[in-house]
Parts: C-alpha cells; sequence; structure tokens
C-alpha cells in the first residue's frame, strides 16, 4: 500500500513529529537521518514471515544513504533486496514494525527488536485511539495506556477532515514521544485499596476494613465506567486491590512504585487505607502516624507500651510510616489524587496526614500544582455506623461516599465547579443519617486551600503592578520578547559502557529523552539527544555551540548516566562516557570528561543563560567548592511573591552559569528499571506544571525547592540529596528561568 496516497507528504511532516518510547528503536536516536523503508513482501524476513503481517517497514537511522549505494537494493522508499540491505546497512538498521490490517483498516502493529523480540504492540481502538503495551526484555508488560493521538492533531484534522491519520502515523519513524505519553494519553485511574480485618497477635479484631476495601475499588470502577473520563470503560482503570494477607508492606509499596512506572500526569490516583493507624514517637518530639500492614503484629497497647525505644525502632520498620507513604506518593505523577484514609487514631491525623501529603510546604505543593482532594476523619475512625438507627456494617465515610446520589459522579470532585457540591453531597448524608452528633469527617482540597494561601502571601505593588498568577503568558512572551532569543538543549544519557566495572544502567536514556521531548515541547528548545554516544561525540555537540550560540541565547546540558570522582591526585569528578575505560586502565580519566574541563569550555559559549543538570554519582563535585572546606550555599526559594514581568527583565540579562545535581559526593541511585531515577522524575514533574502554580515561568529555584524537600524523606532506596550552585563567571543574583511556550501554536500550526 502506497501511505502517500493518504495525505499530502507536507501535510505529514506537520502532523507527525513524535516517536515511540521505552525502547531504543522507539526512542530519538540522537544525531543522525532517521526514516522507515517497506519491506518488498517477498523479502520478509523469516522470523518475521511467520506473524503473517500485511506490512513491514525497517527502522533505519544513520547517515544517509548515497543514491549510488541505494540502487542496489532500494526502489524510491522500497527494500527489493533485504540482503544487500543488511549486509551492508546491519548496524543501522534498529528494528521492525509490523501492520496487521483487515482490508484496508488497521488492526494493530507491532514493534520488533533487531533480534526480532517483541517490545510494543498498539490496537487500534477506533476513534482515533491507540491502545500501547510495551514490553520489557523478559516479555513483562512494562507499560500500557491508551494515546489519544486524534486529541493530538484535532486543529490539523479539523482543517484536513478527510485524512486517514493512523496509516501515516504508523509509517513515521517516531510515533509519540514521552511529552505525548503525558499529554495526549487517555485518563486512567490507578486505585490502590487496602484493607486489613485481623493481624497477627492482636486482640481486637476488625468487621469491615476489608469490605470497605472491595467496595471503595468496585465504586471507582462502576464510577469510571459511567464519568466522564476520556476511557469510560475498565480498560481506563487499573486496580491494586489489596485485603488481608495480601496487604504486606512489600505488596503495598511495590504497587506504588509500578503505579508510578505506569502513570501519566493526566491520569487519576486513588489511595484508600482501611485498617489499623497508630501515632509514635521515638524521641518524643516528633510524632509519625505509622499504618499497619498484614505481616506486623498490629497494635497491641501492651507490646509497645513495655519495649524499650531500640526495640520500638525494629517494629516500626516493620510498618509504613505517613512520611514514606508521602515519599512514594510523590513519584507518582497522575496530577488528580483521592487519599482516604478512615484510620485516624487521634484529632491531629487530619492535621498530620495533609501536611505531610503536602511535604509540609505550600509553596513547594504549589510548584507541584497538584489537585489532590483528601478525606478523612477528625478523629478515631469508625469500623461502622448507623444511618439513622439502622447500623451499616461499613465505615462512615465508606457508606457516604459509596452511596453517592447516582446523579452525581465521584470523579466530578476535581473539578473546580462541581467539587463543592460532591463535598456537599458527603456531608449531607451524615447529617440526614443522624450518624454523629460532631463532625466526623472532613473533606481537604489541597488547590483551594493553596489559592487562599497565595491571596494571603501575595498582593499587589505600590505602583499598582500585578504580582504572582495575575501574570498571564501574553504577558510574559511580550516581556522576554528582546531578552532571550535561542534556546539549546544537550541532553546526554548514557546505559551502556564499555569499561570494565561500569555495569549497565535501566533508565538513562529514557530519562534523557523524557526531559529531551519536555524541554522541547513545553519550553521551545531545540535539543540535541546523544545516547550512548563516546566521549568525542559529546566533546563535539559542545564545541558547536561554542560556535553557534549570541549572547541572547540560552543552553541547558543535562548528563544522566554514571559519575566517577578522584578526590586526592586529581581533586576532580567526571562523567563516565559510553567508550569510557576502566578507572585502572584509566587512572589520570582520558576517556572521561573532567567537570573542571567542562566548566571551562561552557563557561566560554557565548550564551548568557546556562545550566547544568547533573544526575549521575558524585555530581556534586561538579562545584569545585566540594573539594575545600569552603562553605557552599544554594538559593532554595521560590518566587511565589514577586513581580514576575520585573524579575523576568532583571533576570534574563544577567550572566548566569548554574548547576544542580541529584547527589553530593555520594552515589546517585538510577532508581527501579523502566522508570525515572528520582531526580529526573521530580524534574519532570516541575517541568510539566509549565508554570502553572508558580507565577508563569518555572526558574532553577523552583526545582531546587521542590528536591530539596524530596530529600528530606526517610527511606533510603528513594533518597536523593541535590546540590546547586554557581560556576565560571557569573553576574550577582542571577537566575536560570525557564519559560514556557504557548503549546496549542506549536503541535497544530
Amino acid at each position: 500500500m502506497n501511505f502517500s496516497l493518504f495525505i499530502k507528504p507536507a501535510i505529514a511532516i506537520l502532523l507527525f513529529n513524535g516517536l515511540f518510547i521505552n525502547n531504543p528503536v522507539f526512542g530519538n536516536p540522537g544525531i543522525g537521518y532517521s526514516k522507515t523503508f517497506v519491506i518488498q513482501k517477498d523479502q520478509y524476513p523469516a522470523l518475521v514471515k511467520k506473524y503473517n503481517p500485511a506490512q513491514v517497514y525497517v527502522l533505519y537511522s544513520g547517515s544517509l544513504i548515497a543514491q549510488s549505494k541505494s540502487e542496489l537494493f532500494l526502489r524510491k522508499d522500497t527494500i527489493f533486496n533485504f540482503k544487500i540491505f543488511t549486509d551492508s546497512l546491519s548496524k543501522f538498521n534498529k528494528g521492525y514494525r509490523l501492520i496487521f490490517q483487515t482490508n484496508t483498516l488497521i488492526d494493530s502493529i507491532w514493534q520488533l527488536d533487531i533480534n526480532f523480540r517483541i517490545t510494543d504492540k498498539a490496537y487500534n481502538l477506533g476513534k482515533g485511539l491507540l491502545k500501547i503495551l510495551a514490553f520489557d526484555e523478559s516479555g513483562k508488560t512494562a507499560d500500557e495506556f491508551i494515546f489519544n493521538y486524534r486529541k493530538k492533531y484535532a486543529d490539523a484534522i479539523a482543517r484536513n477532515n478527510s485524512i486517514e491519520i493512523l496509516p501515516v502515523l504508523v509509517r513515521e519513524y517516531t510515533v509519540y514521544n514521552s511529552y505525548d505519553r503525558n499529554t495526549f494519553s487517555a485518563s486512567t485511574v490507578w486505585c490502590l485499596s487496602i484493607g486489613i480485618n485481623k493481624y497477627k497477635g492482636i486482640r481486637d479484631i476488625y468487621m469491615n476494613c476489608e469490605s470497605d476495601a472491595t467496595a471503595y475499588n468496585n465504586f471507582f470502577k462502576q464510577q469510571n465506567k459511567s464519568g466522564t473520563n476520556d476511557i469510560n470503560d475498565e480498560s481506563g482503570f487499573k486496580e491494586y486491590l489489596l485485603t488481608g494477607n495480601a496487604a504486606t508492606k512489600k505488596a503495598i509499596l511495590n504497587a506504588l512504585v509500578d503505579i508510578a512506572s505506569k502513570a501519566s500526569s493526566n491520569d487519576y490516583f486513588i489511595f484508600n487505607f482501611s485498617g489499623s493507624s497508630r501515632l509514635f514517637s521515638v524521641d518524643s518530639l516528633n510524632p509519625v502516624t505509622y499504618f499497619f500492614p498484614y505481616d506486623s503484629l498490629g497494635y497491641n497497647e501492651d507490646i509497645y507500651n513495655s519495649i524499650s525505644n531500640e526495640k520500638l525502632k525494629k517494629e516500626l520498620n516493620k510498618l509504613i510510616s505517613l512520611n514514606t507513604l508521602q515519599e512514594y506518593i510523590q513519584q507518582i505523577p497522575a496530577d488528580k489524587q483521592l487519599f482516604i484514609s478512615e484510620a485516624g487514631p487521634s484529632e491531629k491525623f487530619k492535621t498530620e496526614f495533609t501536611k505531610v501529603l503536602m511535604q509540609n510546604s505550600p509553596v513547594v505543593a504549589s510548584l507541584l500544582n497538584k489537585n489532590r482532594v483528601i478525606i478523612v476523619p477528625n478523629g478515631y475512625g469508625a469500623d461502622a455506623v448507623t444511618c439513622n438507627d439502622t447500623r451499616i456494617e461499613k465505615g462512615p465515610i465508606n457508606y457516604y461516599i459509596t452511596s453517592l446520589d447516582p446523579s452525581f459522579n465521584i470523579y466530578e470532585l476535581f473539578d473546580e465547579k462541581k467539587s463543592d457540591l460532591i463535598a456537599y453531597q458527603l456531608k449531607s448524608k451524615q447529617y440526614t443519617c443522624k450518624s454523629f452528633g460532631f463532625n466526623y469527617f472532613d473533606v481537604f482540597f489541597e488547590k483551594k486551600f493553596l489559592n487562599d494561601f497565595k491571596d494571603i502571601i501575595v498582593t499587589s505593588d505600590n505602583d499598582g503592578g500585578t504580582r504572582g498568577l495575575k501574570v498571564n503568558s501574553k504577558e510574559i512572551r511580550e516581556t522576554v520578547k528582546n531578552l532571550t532569543a535561542k534556546h539549546y538543549a544537550l541532553v546526554v544519557g548514557t546505559d551502556n559502557y564499555k569499561g570494565k566495572g561500569w555495569n549497565k544502567l535501566s533508565n538513562p536514556v529514557k530519562d534523557a529523552r523524557a526531559v529531551a521531548d519536555e524541554l522541547s515541547n513545553s519550553y521551545g528548545f531545540e535539543v540535541q539527544l546523544l545516547e550512548d554516544k563516546p566521549m568525542d561525540t559529546i566533546y563535539k555537540a559542545i564545541l558547536d555551540y561554542y560556535k553557534i550560540a549570541n549572547p541572547n541565547d540560552q543552553l541547558v546540558v543535562y548528563f544522566a548516566g554514571h559519575g566517577d570522582v578522584d578526590e586526592s591526585f586529581l581533586s576532580d569528578g567526571f562523567i563516565v562516557c559510553s567508550d569510557s575505560k576502566s578507572a585502572d586502565n584509566d587512572p589520570v580519566r582520558n576517556t572521561y570528561i573532567p567537570y573542571a574541563k567542562l566548566q571551562k569550555m561552557l563557561n566560554n559559549i557565548p550564551a548568557r543563560q546556562i545550566l547544568v543538570l547533573l544526575d549521575v554519582c558524585h555530581g556534586g563535585t561538579f562545584d569545585a567548592k566540594a573539594f575545600t572546606k569552603e562553605k557552599r550555599e544554594g538559593d532554595f526559594s521560590g518566587i511565589s511573591n514577586k513581580n514576575v514581568l520585573q524579575f523576568l527583565k532583571d533576570k534574563l540579562p544577567l550572566r548566569t552559569r548554574k548547576f544542580l545535581s541529584s547527589v553530593g559526593s555520594e552515589p546517585a541511585f538510577d532508581g527501579k528499571a523502566n522508570q525515572h531515577s528520582p531526580f529526573a522524575n521530580l524534574l519532570l514533574q516541575v517541568l510539566r506544571t509549565k508554570g502553572n502554580g508558580s507565577n508563569g515561568i518555572i526558574t532553577l529555584s523552583d526545582i531546587n525547592a521542590v528536591l530539596q524537600t524530596a530529600s528530606l524523606n526517610e527511606t533510603a532506596s528513594l533518597k536523593i540529596s541535590p546540590h546547586m550552585a554557581d560556576f565560571g563567571n557569573i553576574d550577582a543574583f542571577s537566575e536560570f528561568v525557564f519559560i514556557p511556550v504557548q503549546q496549542e501554536n506549536k503541535n497544530n500550526k
């Protein structure tokens, strides 16, 4: 089939600029020429032919093919001699895309790597929706979502309503990127509902916690089907129902990790805990709520009152503190989040629960711009409820929520115009039932609280100038028009290393792709993405910016991968490149990129604003002061009470040389396989807000404030210790500023 019949080539270029992610053949290949070639049917490889596809494409990424050479195997864009192609260009073959169709309609698309392993499958759901499954190396599902490609190209389709998009889309080398994954994926509900009736060694037995957890799960699933979400069926609802002996600490935390790796920013996350929790204080100064998973002893007052502090610490390690819970939740990118717990042990539970989920900082909460709703009791949670003198075997909050009037939908809690009405319906149920003689529970809306908070601290200047969120994007763009020019980004991710001792990493390339996509799509950066590239290629890219950058330009340099440090002889830190030798074979690090040299090179680039982001081990040693006793300081404040337009006029002309690392001089965590590192995860969450909640712009200090707050968390496996500082020749009080672009004009021009 000749796909050019479906759409004019010029329109195709305007429409399709995405990519498949999760595997190298789906990602941006970095520097080079990338396209797909059609394989003539009688040339299908044997391992492809067995699937009986209607069409097969080769994904090619490399140098331009000379015409004299291509004539041996290529006729226009069709490979008529696959053997000659592979013999001469096999290293540029990045995989295969198989198209299955009925008549002329595409049913599904499979992607295979060069070893013919299935890495991705996409199913045509119709109405501009693709259900996409991505698989890891073991064949397990690493990601699953619905791509609403019709929404992405809505304006272009409206102008050309006869376009058949899908055949052209799947012919592109790149189909969607991580920006599309977050922005144009259909909303999915991720529901983690936990219920525990009985614990080992506990005297008291709850009657309704497990049935409450199941009732929540079923209620939210049914409400999703009848609601207003993009996918109103079971494919848009992912349930993690943990009851009884299934609700172990490991299972609960693993569920949170799994959700964090698969959810996108426009999804919903629902968390419910029905079981036992108690307030403990090891030092008597900082009491913390702990949730009891099934594999703990449960709360036995006699046991906990009689043990020493040291033994208490060991017992608490078997529980899940509210702080630990928040740390895992902060990795979940879903913007709309609902938390329900009827396990509150004291009148302070509501306050503690709310403060911890907001990371004890309204400013940081504003930067992350989540739409969170918290429903908790004002004191002890009850195991059952009475309604007009009739006992109902449900927790009160569970009963009030699951018996919501069917003319309403619980997901309208996230709708600014309807949220108060839904909260009123829940509260009124308590009063009509005459369940309690006091206010048993509250519904807390984080966004409303933060808006009130801003109204208190954000005021008008004496000269009448506006502050804070009153500044609109048009005013910002007009202000910076003559203060900034081009925005460049060099993004480097390295998973694979040749040098002995440098183990393969799981996430740097994935992190790099996501950061590159966000900088390009949300902030208008011209991105050069380097994946698993050698040292000389990276140096050349930096040299190119020295040649082309102008004073009004911005440059962001991002590294993800291994880092190294020599604190004695060389007193420097290093970027480890894909071709770096082992430290034993290269003791003076000639095959590494030293930070001191990198600083000098970047300092000499003419661009006025330069930022270095390091998600590597020992990244903080980019700061030369790390090797002295001189105190290292950084500005952790946001700009929530600044006159934004004046701020831009003051900061953008200043010479800025800043860096931010995921850690100081210690090793960095790569994070779990198939998800972002903790540093990249939070960086992306802040960038994806596009300044909503932070005055319409993002500053490096904003990002650092979020990371610094996250660094206070207690779980070592997710811990980060960011460091921010200046380098090179700078102006005092300089700041690096990210200015969002008007996205609707970028995708649909």
